[in-house]
């Protein structure tokens, strides 16, 4: 305590120091400076007095001397004590640390000393060595901002602190006190929120804050169940978020407590009295609300529930039911009651009024049914809300007879159809069904034949007579008895008949028929529906309509999609119904269930498609046509679009050799099906390529004759040289002018052929004849014979002078050999390269010349043929050669081989080869010489 004592003196002595150097001092100084703390406000009212009116005042945590105020502020006269008074609001508690304040006064010019400081200890002088957290369970609204102080205990050291476990940035503010600050703070659990200080080692202490809100109720309301007491309520509103018993929302009602009960979010207490006006109050720590109400008991009458309610009369299509109050005071009030039916096909709230109204009778409700009933009244005047809804009640009434079917007749066949008639429901059966009566009559039967079927029958067959109409009745029967029989007769019209129908088109799922009225009619008319096609049992619907009504809409419950259906309407007169219109259609068009069964066949370069229709039932829409494509790798390119559905093929023209893929999709109006895909391969056809297979060859071959003939003709005179060469004539030396001179052939060394001179000489013969060979010398010794070869030695022709009146020359055979001689002329013809006979059959002949062309077979043969190509010649008047004869005779084929050879006499081997020896050739051949194109 001393040293606080001598910190304040030291204060006090800097502060004259400081005032005396600045001359400051004209003012007097605050005197009787107090301080009174309120903790739990964290509030700090300073009381002085002075004669000025306006202060500094500064405040200042002492230990540290953190200043936390500096301000100039104007204080008033306190009136009563005379004392100026000040409130500081800390955002600090003042238990977290000392807190000193020092006051001087001030006016325009000067200011006065500072008052001796004036000090508030906290919890941190050293006196006070535990560990302590501020502040504690203090209770603060939603949002908003709050400082906390920890107070660590001697000897230990602080590490942090934690705001709903969260380590928040602590501020030192003494030796031993920490702070931190938290802002914008959220509404606290049921226990309050956790501020807690640690140390290394444990848990120091902590402190509990509380963040709620004030009261929120609204809509105060009183009114009355037993019509004296009264009953207020109120809707509580948001949640306060402060559950302690010291922190929770307080109420009074026209200033009583109140003891609340809470149902939900409603909240209400009760009063003995009626009061007209009625203030509640909730008040907690954060706020108060007040709530007021007024309102007149006969306007605010809220009817209990009506107790034991019960039936005291129950038929088939009423009920009598009845109930008890439990407050006496109700038998006088005029109330109205409300009754609510509920049945499987019945639901139905009844009104009901009267003075203390107890007993109603229900009327109008079904037999052989469970309704279920409950009862709630108020008040008629002055009628403020229904009371309380008594306990549901349930009521079965008794059974009655049926309601009277609704029959149809559908004709499946030329003479038979099927009586048919709808299940009566719940409302209309009137007791559980056992079964119907089936009775038939017509014009040649004497009263009614009749047939019981079970319940769940509702179609009885029938075959029609055909000299007159047929009437059947039928009734249902339950255990009350049997309904009123139903009548009709059956229809002129026929299933089979021919009947022109009309296309109908659905519209949203439903059929809008409309018809022109027909005067026969005087029972209405009939709309009957079937799918298209269906045989046997089919599910045949049909509506009556009112003969004043010309039209009608198909519901889209009893019509399927995608499925055609026959729709009739009928006139109901007297006797069976007639016809009058007929439709076929869909209440809604779908793509095709199934596609068309497709096949490609050839025709020259066309492709011809053809295809079937689907069955009707997988049509499920009117077929618009249908459409072609081409499919391409991964697309479909059309081909063409069929818009007649009857047209079935179609004929794709001008293809080439190749693979294509054709699809077919039918279409509706909703769109094409997945369609068909064939596959063909396009071939020559069998007449063209047998056609192709003649007529490419024979025009190659055509071809190739006209190009062999063009270059034959360009080149015949090398074609003439290679294949038909000319027979050079013999060489011969001398003059052959000479009529006279002998021609003297001298054969080469290598040849045996010699030329003799005849002795004779026929002049009647004008040709070489050949003579008997003999021996003779050559003239050159040079020429060697050779010896060793057996061909004869020599051959000699003896050129003759033709005469211009010699026509011919005759020619005698004797011996096979000629004896005919040259008288004047001798020439000696010598040949090369006569090769040896085959045969000695010449030589033994005779000695002349034996020509080769004469046959072998038959040397002793007259040789007229010769005569005559002589004789044919007549123009040559000197010699010929060998290659000049012809021959006539059928043995002249033996030696075609050798025509214009020469050879010898003895000898069957041609004397020149075919191929010239007489011109060389060049080294290139004949192709090459075709090529270049010389003749």
């Amino acid at each position: 305590m001393q040293g606080w004592v001598i910190l304040a003196l030291l204060l006090s002595l800097g502060v004259l120091r400081s005032q005396a150097q600045n001359g400051l001092g004209e003012l007097p100084v605050p005197h009787g400076l107090t301080l009174q703390p309120d903790l739990p406000a964290q509030t700090l009212t300073m009381t002085w007095q002075s004669d000025s009116s306006l202060f500094d005042i500064e405040i200042f945590h002492t230990e540290l001397m953190n200043v936390v105020l500096n301000e100039t502020v104007a204080v008033k006269t306190d009136p009563v004590t005379g004392q100026r008074v000040w409130i500081w609001h800390s955002s600090l508690p003042l238990e977290c640390t000392s807190h000193s304040v020092r006051i001087r006064a001030r006016n325009q010019q000067s200011v006065s000393q500072w008052s001796p400081p004036q000090t508030i200890p906290g919890s941190d002088i050293p006196e006070k060595s535990e560990s302590s957290m501020y502040p504690q369970d203090k209770v603060v609204p939603v949002g908003s901002n709050m400082t906390f102080c920890c107070i660590v205990k001697e000897k230990v050291d602080f590490q942090d602190i934690r705001y709903m476990g969260q380590q928040m940035s602590a501020t030192r503010l003494s030796r031993r006190t920490y702070a931190i600050t938290v802002t914008n703070q959220p509404a606290s659990g049921n226990t309050g929120t956790n501020v807690v200080c640690c140390s290394p080692e444990f848990t120091l202490t902590g402190a509990v804050v509380f963040v709620g809100y004030p009261p929120g109720d609204e809509g105060l309301v009183c009114e009355t169940r037993d019509l004296a007491s009264a009953k207020c309520s109120w809707w509580k509103g948001r949640d306060t978020h402060l559950k302690r018993k010291i922190n929770r929302t307080n109420y009074t009602l026209n200033g009583r407590d109140c003891l609340v009960t809470n149902d939900g979010n409603t909240s209400w207490c009760s009063s003995k009295v009626w009061e007209d006006n009625w203030t509640l109050v909730a008040r907690n720590t954060l706020g108060t609300v007040r709530l007021t109400d007024s309102a007149q008991l006969a306007n605010r009458v809220h009817l209990l529930a009506p107790a034991n309610v019960t039936a005291v009369e129950v038929k088939a299509w009423n009920a009598t039911l009845q109930w008890s109050w439990p407050v006496a005071a109700y038998k006088k009030l005029e109330m109205v009651c409300q009754l609510e039916l509920i049945g499987h096909e019945l639901s139905s709230t009844r009104n009901y009024s009267g003075t203390g109204l107890s007993s109603v009778m229900l009327e109008g409700l079904w037999p052989d049914a469970d309704f279920t009933v409950t009862v709630r009244c108020g008040s008629k005047h002055g009628f403020w809300k229904w009371g309380d809804e008594s306990a549901p009640f349930r009521i079965h009434t008794k059974m009655d007879r049926p309601d009277a079917l609704d029959v149809w007749v559908w004709m499946d066949s030329s003479n038979t159809g099927l009586v048919l008639w709808k299940p009566l429901s719940v409302r209309k059966s009137h007791g559980a069904l056992v079964g119907y009566k089936v009775s038939q009559s017509s014009a040649e039967e004497d009263g009614w034949t009749t047939v019981s079927l079970p319940p769940e029958r509702f179609n009885y067959p029938i075959i029609l007579n055909n000299s007159s109409d047929i009437t059947v009745a039928v009734a249902a029967q339950n255990p009350a008895g049997l309904s009123q029989p139903s009548t009709v007769t059956t229809p002129a019209y026929r299933a089979d008949s021919q009947l022109s129908m009309s296309q109908l088109l659905g519209t949203n799922g439903t059929f809008d028929l409309s018809w022109q009225p027909n005067a026969n009619t005087s029972r209405g008319y009939v709309v009957e529906w079937v799918p298209t096609g269906c045989s046997g049992l089919c599910p045949v619907n049909w509506e009556k309509v009112p003969e004043k009504d010309s039209s009608f809409t198909v519901k889209p419950d009893s019509l399927e999609k995608g499925v055609r259906y026959t729709v009739s309407v009928y006139v109901l007169s007297t006797g069976a119904a007639t016809l009058l219109q007929r439709w076929q259609g869909y209440s809604q068009e779908m793509i095709p269930a199934q596609s068309v069964d497709l096949s490609a066949n050839q025709t020259g370069s066309d492709v011809l498609l053809s295809w079937k229709a689907t069955t009707m039932k997988q049509q499920r829409g009117f077929i618009r046509g249908y459409t072609i494509y081409l499919a391409n790798a991964a697309r479909l390119d059309l081909v063409a679009n069929i818009s007649d559905p009857e047209v079935r093929s179609y004929r794709v023209k001008g293809l080439s050799l190749s693979s294509y893929k054709f699809v077919v999709k039918a279409y509706t109006s909703a769109g094409e099906d997945m369609g068909t895909t064939v596959a063909i391969k396009m071939e020559m056809d069998t007449a063209d390529m047998l056609f192709v297979g003649i007529l490419v060859p024979l025009a190659a071959m055509f071809c190739c004759l006209i190009l062999i003939s063009i270059c034959c003709y360009k080149k015949r005179e090398w074609v003439k040289k290679a294949f038909y060469p000319e027979i050079p004539g013999p060489k011969v030396p001398g003059d052959w002018s000479s009529p006279q001179g002998p021609l003297d052939v001298k054969p080469p060394p290598h040849s045996l052929v010699h030329i003799v001179e005849s002795p004779e000489w026929d002049f009647s013969k004008k040709g070489l004849v050949p003579v008997p060979e003999e021996e003779e010398e050559y003239e050159n010794d040079n020429i060697e014979v050779d010896t060793d070869s057996d061909e004869p030695a020599l051959l000699r022709y003896y050129n003759q002078v033709v005469g211009d009146g010699s026509h011919s020359n005759h020619v005698s055979d004797s011996s096979g050999s000629s004896t005919a001689s040259v008288g004047s002329t001798q020439t000696e013809i010598t040949y090369a390269g006569i090769q040896s006979p085959t045969s000695s059959q010449g030589a033994s002949g005779g000695g002349g010349y034996r020509p080769q062309m004469q046959s072998a077979a038959d040397p002793a043969e007259p040789q007229d043929e010769f005569e005559a190509d002589f004789q044919d010649d007549g123009l040559n008047t000197g010699y010929k050669p060998q290659c000049s004869w012809q021959l006539d005779s059928p043995e002249a084929e033996n030696f075609s081989g050798s025509l214009g050879s020469p050879t010898s006499v003895t000898s069957s081997q041609f004397l020149i080869p075919e191929s010239s020896e007489e011109k060389p050739q060049s080294s290139s051949t004949w192709f090459h010489s075709f090529l270049s194109g010389k003749s």
